[in-house]
């Protein structure tokens, strides 16, 4: 704004031209208005969502995690309309797409074009970050981590993927507040580029030590999926460019103005443009990895296609989830099925999955009976909309048979699932049950190392919080519904002692957990009898 407004300045003295004058004093009432959304001076009919400091903006900035009541971070973009100007909001996952760069928004009746970015304090260089992508499973590296030639997931070699993807990228921008300019009309070359939309990609990537290992068995012992449970992992969208132009990698950008460099008409300055930019967006969201083992070879894709959706209606019927709380991606070279909750706060369906060893029976009987075999419908040929078609799979169609995956499911029905550590080892999860105790409390680590001494089984989690209850139990079974509590010293004070009763009372009446409390002062290895006949 300072600069626009020395620029005006200056005209009053003959020093600039017209047109540089007219497009200063248009930058400055486009600050102006910015600034006044900032501060929280907006007119009447303005909602304060639009400010900047709205309490569910502050919050989510803040870390806290997102419920129904609290929704995510979204994503702005500002609309010079009318005398105030308005921002618009979209989520995450909507704006990597509707908000990419020379995309057209349509408000009001009018149609916006993306035009630039908000350069944030520091300049855009020192935002950008590499990433590294695995081709085969999806799996996304950064920072150091993206200096990697192989996977750390799977041990795939990090290369480009089979649409020509490459599988390094050295700047990655996530995506800011856009800014649009007003345009009365598109030629018919960017008509012709955005209707084909944009290369957008989905990775992943675990949070540290939160990750559970199952396989799915067939009745006659073999194997049929592979599945991997990730709490709070981290989902990650990148924008690579338009689909139309896939022989240009990234994005065009001025540095220092944060305007997208149009290919057509090159409205950026030469000497800051920078190539090769790629967007993205994170969500942090409960996942399962599904990977199917010995997939019959032929029409394989059609296969994993047709699985995939079979499994996400079979979820959500099972689970009783409305369509828009859960979603799934084919990830990499279309191997690895991912499953995430979708939904503000996550469903928790997915952690259920795992711990019911006939959850897959379930899902299989209610695959059956969606594909209509149980019942059967003689005017669905391959899929219908009442089975596994949709709007949002449309582009899948072609692909979709459900007779491919009826011998799979018969066998599915008849499955246990199996679970194991993070890396199949006793040993690995009784040190990353060390890693999750208290620090403070050396008592914890006693405990744990007895039943760790006596064979028993270790605990499914340790300080892992009971939203039902409030409550964070020492250590937890989750099949068994035991919670144990490890009382040291800091609970002989009486006002302690008074809130420990309110906390593990509301625990066991809420959620029907037996709470197994253990106190360093008396003989506590008794309790551990207890536990053994609990499990």
């Amino acid at each position: 704004m300072q600069a626009a407004r020395q620029t005006v300045d200056r005209s009053a003295k003959g020093g600039v031209t017209q047109e540089e004058r007219k497009l200063a004093q248009t930058q400055e009432r486009e600050a102006q208005r910015q600034i006044d959304l900032l501060v929280g001076q907006i007119s009447p009919n303005q909602s304060q969502s639009q400010l900047e400091f709205y309490p569910y903006r502050y919050f989510a900035a803040e870390g806290f995690l997102p419920g129904y009541n609290f929704p995510r971070l979204s994503v702005r973009a500002y609309i010079p309309a009318g005398d105030a100007g308005r921002f618009v909001s979209r989520p995450r996952v909507v704006a990597i797409r509707e908000f990419a760069p020379s995309n057209v928004v349509y408000y009001e009746g009018s149609k916006f074009q993306i035009a630039k970015m908000r350069v944030p304090v520091g300049g855009i260089e020192g935002k950008y970050v590499r990433v590294s992508v695995c081709p085969s499973c999806g799996y996304f590296h950064e920072g150091d981590d993206s200096l990697r030639d192989t996977c750390e997931n799977c041990g795939a070699k990090i290369v480009a993927d089979r649409d020509g993807n490459p599988g390094k990228l050295n700047r990655v921008l996530e995506v800011e507040t856009m800014i649009t300019r007003r345009r009365e009309r598109i030629t018919c070359d960017e008509e012709e580029r955005l209707k084909y939309g944009y290369n957008v990609t989905t990775h992943f990537r675990y949070a540290p030590q939160k990750q559970e290992i199952a396989t799915v068995i067939a009745a006659d012992g073999t194997q049929l999926l592979q599945l991997i449970y990730g709490e709070t992992a981290k989902l990650r969208r990148i924008d690579r460019s338009l689909r139309r132009d896939r022989t240009e990698r990234g994005f065009k950008l001025d540095a220092a103005t944060g305007v997208w460099g149009d290919r057509s008409t090159n409205e950026t300055s030469q000497e800051n443009l920078q190539t090769e930019v790629n967007l993205m967006v994170d969500d942090t969201s409960n996942i399962l990895v599904v990977e199917p083992v010995n997939i019959p070879t032929g029409n394989s894709e059609a296969f994993l296609v047709t699985l995939q959706f079979a499994l996400e209606r079979a979820i959500q019927a099972v689970y009783k989830l409305e369509a828009d709380e859960l979603a799934s991606e084919r990830l990499g070279q279309g191997q690895h099925l991912l499953f995430w909750e979708a939904a503000q706060g996550g469903a928790g369906v997915l952690s259920q999955i795992l711990e019911d060893p006939d959850a897959f029976k379930r899902l299989a009987n209610a695959a059956l009976d969606i594909c209509h075999f149980l019942q059967e419908k003689q005017s669905c040929t391959k899929a219908c909309y009442q089975c596994l078609l949709s709007y949002r799979n449309q582009f899948d169609h072609p692909l979709l048979d459900r007779y491919l995956i009826r011998p799979w499911l018969d066998r599915l029905g008849s499955s246990t699932i199996t679970r194991q550590a993070a890396n199949g080892s006793r040993e690995a999860q009784y040190q990353q049950l060390l890693q999750q105790t208290d620090p403070n409390s050396n008592f914890e680590r006693v405990v744990l190392a007895e039943i760790e001494r006596r064979g028993l089984k270790l605990p499914d989690a340790a300080q892992e919080l009971i939203s039902e209850a409030n409550s964070k139990p020492d250590f937890i079974y989750k099949n068994a519904k035991v919670a144990i509590f490890c009382d040291g010293s800091i609970h002989d004070r009486l006002e302690q002692q008074q809130q420990d009763k309110i906390e593990r009372d509301n625990l066991r009446y809420a959620t029907g957990y037996y709470v197994l409390t253990l106190k360093y002062k008396e003989d506590w290895q008794e309790q551990l009898d207890i536990l053994a006949s609990l499990l």
